[in-house]
């Protein structure tokens, strides 16, 4: 029996991942839980599903509720244990990088949809988890569709024309745009159920922005080759052209249940009804949504220190947003501001040579004027 524990249980990625487990008892031996803050949910998930413990993150919310079922940070870390078969984090923002370096020592698959982590860690992410014989496994839909392609056909690379990453455009895809739009109508995403902050990147793009820099780390893909398409039901989760112009489109239902479930080895039963599917595949609006052109701009410059900026600013723009402290449309025009103000393009000076250099980079873009 293979040992799992999920990282921030108590989100959208780690209620998906329970609901893997729930179908899966007797092939999974579950040993923890953890949240940051959100204890009372936490603690059903404990009286349900029956971890051998339980953490929370946050030191905070830890001395407020410390019980002999409960792991702060600092003891789950410095308990020796056996490596754990598979981590599941499901941690949002960021910050998870911090946490996520740690996870690499104790497991020997990690099963990633933090695409934050990818893209700040960058190469000297993955480089730590080979030093430390940890397998990633990215369980984002469409990364996963396409780490399963490559492994699975043993596929070589300079066969790849183009990798394409849909998008489903989100609630406003057919209808305009406004500047101060509200909360509500941007967190109605029209396919997937997702959190709060997940849920505004996707309505701007900045979500299939964040994916194109996440697929240049993990595969390594020259950025010419990667582009994002829109395919509003969300029943493709990538397309692999070749050369020759054979096209291999990945499809299943959108559920992150399918690339859990795979990615831990298991069976799923999301069977795909073919006889109905209404595929239309349309090139995104880059003028309606401005930070597509922004990404591709990014991408293209190979510049890891600006994917970092990117990933913290947008963050930062949309907490703002929730809080009600700026408009919707300030997210988007704030990000494509900074980055012509700042001139990062091209600067040599913005080397990221280690995990210290990275962590740097990441307090340098928490306090940029925004």
């Amino acid at each position: 029996m293979k040992s799992l524990a999920i990282f921030g249980s108590t989100g959208s990625i780690g209620e998906s991942s329970l609901k893997v487990f729930n179908k899966n008892k007797n092939k999974l031996n579950l040993l923890y839980l953890s949240a940051h803050t959100n204890y009372k949910k936490l603690y059903k998930q404990y009286k349900l599903f029956k971890p051998k413990k339980i953490i929370l993150t946050n030191e905070q919310a830890y001395n407020r509720y410390k019980n002999n079922k409960i792991y702060n940070t600092e003891i789950f870390f410095k308990n020796k244990r056996k490596k754990i078969d598979y981590i599941i984090s499901g941690i949002t923002g960021f910050e998870a990088l911090r946490i996520n370096l740690k996870l690499l020592k104790i497991c020997k698959n990690l099963l990633i949809a933090n695409k934050e982590t990818i893209i700040c860690g960058g190469e000297i992410f993955l480089k730590i988890a080979k030093k430390y014989n940890c397998n990633i496994i990215p369980i984002d839909s469409e990364h996963y569709s396409i780490y399963y392609f490559l492994k699975s056909f043993d596929f070589r690379k300079n066969l790849i024309d183009k990798i394409y990453l849909p998008a489903s455009g989100g609630p406003f895809l057919y209808k305009k745009v406004k500047y101060n739009e509200k909360i509500k109508n941007v967190l109605k995403h029209p396919v997937w159920k997702m959190g709060k902050k997940i849920s505004v990147d996707s309505s701007n793009f900045a979500n299939k922005v964040l994916e194109l820099f996440e697929a240049k780390v993990l595969f390594k893909f020259n950025p010419s080759l990667i582009k994002i398409i829109v395919e509003e039901k969300s029943n493709i989760h990538s397309i692999i052209k070749l050369k020759n112009n054979f096209y291999f489109p990945i499809l299943h239902k959108p559920s992150m249940e399918i690339a859990i479930s795979n990615s831990l080895n298991l069976k799923n039963n999301f069977n795909l009804n073919l006889c109905n599917l209404k595929i239309h595949l349309k090139e995104p609006n880059v003028v309606k949504f401005p930070l597509i052109k922004l990404g591709y701009k990014i991408l293209n410059q190979q510049s890891h220190f600006s994917t970092i900026i990117f990933t913290v600013l947008n963050e930062r723009l949309v907490e703002l947003y929730l809080k009600n402290k700026i408009l919707y449309g300030d997210i988007s025009n704030n990000l494509v501001k900074v980055f012509n103000k700042h001139k990062f393009f091209n600067n040599r000076k913005y080397r990221i040579k280690d995990i210290s250099s990275v962590l740097k980079t990441i307090e340098y873009a928490k306090k940029i004027k925004i």
